[in-house]
This record gives C-alpha cells, sequence and structure tokens, in this order.
C-alpha cells in the first residue's frame, strides 16, 4: 500500500539561474552628437515658419503642399544625416613621443561599420594646442565596411601632461540645412617631453670627450683583440671569413671589452623668481646632454632633488630621463642636493642660469 504523501505529484525542482556570459568589449558605436542648423537651415526654418502661417490664415491649398514638402526636407535632413554618423569608428594613432614646441605627427582611421550603408561629407578636425590653426579633413564617401585614414599634426607648446583637444565629426548631408556634430572624442592625456636640439661643439662637456677606455680582458667592445680557432658555442656573427679562407679553417674574432663612460647629470634647482624661459631653456638642455650622451653609448644618471633614475643606456633609460624632466615642478625654495658617491663623471647644472655652468670629473 502507498503512503499518502508518495501519491502526491512532486514539485519542480527551482531552476538554478546560468552564469553571466561576459560580454565581449564593443568594437562600433554611435559618436555622441548634436545637430544645429546652418545659417541657410536658419533661414529654411524662418520661410517654412512663414509659410504655415500663409497657410493657416488662408486656407490655400498649394500653401499646405508647399508647407508639407519643407517640412519633409526637414525631416530627411535629420534621418539621412543620423543614417551617416551612426556605426563610425574613430581610431587614434600617435607618436611614441612628444616633444615640446615640436609638430608631432598623428593619424586617424575612420572605419565606417555599416553593413550596405555608405557615409557622406564627414568633415574630421582636431584644434592645435598651440591655439595657431586647427587641422581639418574632408571625406566626400566612407563605403560600407570602408576605412579612411588621415596624417596630421599637432603642436604642444609646453613640457608636461596635457590632455589632447578631441577629435570632432560634423556633417551638413544632404542638403546643408543642418550640421550633425559629434562632442570631442578621444580626449586622452598625453606627456610631453622638453625639446631635444643640436648641441654646439662648445656645449658638449670635457667628460664626454675621452670616449671609452678599453680593458685588457676579452669582452663586447668594437676593438679586435685576437683571432681564434672557431670553438662550438661561438658566435657566428664573429666568424672572419678572410682569415678562415687562408688558415682553411674557421676563425672567429675576440674582442675586447671597453669602459663606458658613466655620466651623471646633476640638476639643482632654479633660485626664487628666476625666469621661467630660462628655466625651460636649461631643461631643455639637460634633456639634450642626455640624449647626446646615451646615443654615444654613455651610461647616464639624472639626479634631481626628487631622486636619481639611475644609471642606465638605451632608448628605454632615455624615456624615463625625459620623464622626469617633463614631469619637474619649479619648487618655492631650492632643495638641498643629495650628491651619490658612486664613481662618474659629474656634470653639474643650475635651472636659473643663463648658461649652464659646467664642472666635469672623474
Amino acid at each position: 500500500m502507498m503512503s499518502r504523501s508518495s501519491s502526491l505529484p512532486r514539485s519542480p525542482a527551482p531552476r538554478q539561474p546560468r552564469p553571466a556570459t561576459p560580454q565581449p568589449p564593443r568594437t562600433d558605436y554611435w559618436l555622441p552628437r548634436t545637430i544645429r542648423p546652418t545659417r541657410e537651415g536658419w533661414w529654411f526654418i524662418g520661410a517654412t515658419f512663414a509659410m504655415g502661417l500663409a497657410a493657416t490664415n488662408t486656407g490655400n491649398n498649394l500653401l499646405y503642399l508647399i508647407l508639407a514638402m519643407m517640412l519633409s526636407f526637414m525631416v530627411i535632413s535629420g534621418v539621412l544625416s543620423e543614417q551617416t554618423m551612426r556605426h563610425l569608428t574613430l581610431k587614434r594613432e600617435r607618436p611614441r613621443r612628444l616633444f615640446a614646441g615640436v609638430p608631432a605627427p598623428f593619424g586617424v582611421r575612420l572605419t565606417n561599420r555599416k553593413r550596405r550603408l555608405p557615409s557622406f561629407a564627414l568633415h574630421l578636425s582636431e584644434a592645435d594646442p598651440a591655439g595657431s590653426r586647427t587641422a581639418r579633413h574632408f571625406l566626400l564617401k566612407v563605403p560600407a565596411q570602408g576605412r579612411e585614414t588621415w596624417q596630421y599634426s599637432l603642436t604642444f607648446p609646453r613640457r608636461g601632461r596635457h590632455y589632447l583637444p578631441g577629435l570632432k565629426t560634423l556633417t551638413r548631408f544632404p542638403f546643408g540645412l543642418f550640421a550633425k556634430v559629434s562632442r570631442p572624442i578621444s580626449p586622452d592625456p598625453v606627456l610631453v617631453y622638453p625639446a631635444l636640439r643640436a648641441l654646439t661643439p662648445g656645449e658638449i662637456p670635457a667628460a664626454l670627450d675621452p670616449g671609452w677606455r678599453e680593458r685588457e680582458r676579452r669582452g663586447h667592445g668594437s676593438s679586435l683583440r685576437n683571432l681564434r680557432v672557431y670553438r662550438p658555442g661561438d658566435d657566428p656573427r664573429l666568424l672572419h671569413w678572410k682569415t678562415s679562407a687562408k688558415a682553411g679553417d674557421l676563425m672567429v674574432k675576440e674582442l675586447g671589452d671597453e669602459d663606458r663612460p658613466h655620466i651623471r647629470l646633476m640638476v639643482e634647482d632654479p633660485a626664487p623668481g628666476a625666469p621661467p624661459d630660462v628655466i625651460e631653456a636649461n631643461l631643455c638642455y639637460v634633456a639634450s646632454l642626455a640624449a647626446h650622451a646615451i646615443r654615444l653609448g654613455s651610461q647616464v644618471d639624472l639626479t634631481t632633488a626628487d631622486g636619481s633614475t639611475g644609471s642606465g643606456q638605451g632608448e628605454a633609460h632615455l624615456d624615463r630621463i625625459l620623464e622626469r624632466l617633463a614631469l619637474y615642478e619649479v619648487p618655492a625654495a631650492p632643495r638641498p642636493l643629495t650628491i651619490p658617491m658612486e664613481a662618474g663623471r659629474a656634470i653639474h647644472i643650475r635651472l636659473d642660469a643663463r648658461q649652464a655652468p659646467l664642472a666635469a670629473k672623474d
């Protein structure tokens, strides 16, 4: 005999909620935009309003027909301009380094992600940070799934951290009655380095004149120390083919070791009331001197009251030095400069000096 409880229908078990599937990042979007009448559009709106008053007062069917046609032009302008701006993607390409006062090349890639409809009469623009001009570009037609590029330049007048002005897209398609404008896009932060310039022979300190000092041991320098028979594991790039052909066996080069000069740039804070143009000129000189020394192969260390970048070489270390100089802020009073005890050739530079005094020592 079955129990009463066993004969009752069982309620279905509650469904467990499915875990949310992560959505991929969007690759297309609507450009945030506004619409405003052009000068011709204001005249057209005024004529439409006058035509509406005349049609209402007279009851003339022809005036009503003309009014309907004028209103349809306004509606078509809004619909087609919206269709032109939809699903446009802008991607900015900027240079690796930005220097104050130097035009920097930028690039914009505009992609029309609509499947079937093209976009017409697009105006691209971005204001120059220096305030002298606005870069503009006109695209007559961007086909569906098409891509267009634009190359232009921007100039940042000062070093430091800035924001890009922002790209704008505008269209007056189809009748020129209304301008549909996107708000500024991609106001990304950028870091502007002090300008680099060519140094005159009188501006290059004596610490950089001697060059390399060779050591009596094998290394990875540029001078030839010896020739010997090739052994497994040797670098094939060191093979000396002429000697190998004469000897009838593979011969490799042994290179001498070199002592790379160690340059320490000691930057001292300016005195209160120092002219800003003198400070900026000296920061530009320090940056140019660091770039010159690194490109000669020296190990460079920048020391300020904020600290030291450490000794290093190569373009990556040059970026660290330029970043420190780009973010330098003039203090209210000079701060003490801690001089490290490590060996090296020190170059002292005062930021308030008309001509940066150089003192080099080993």
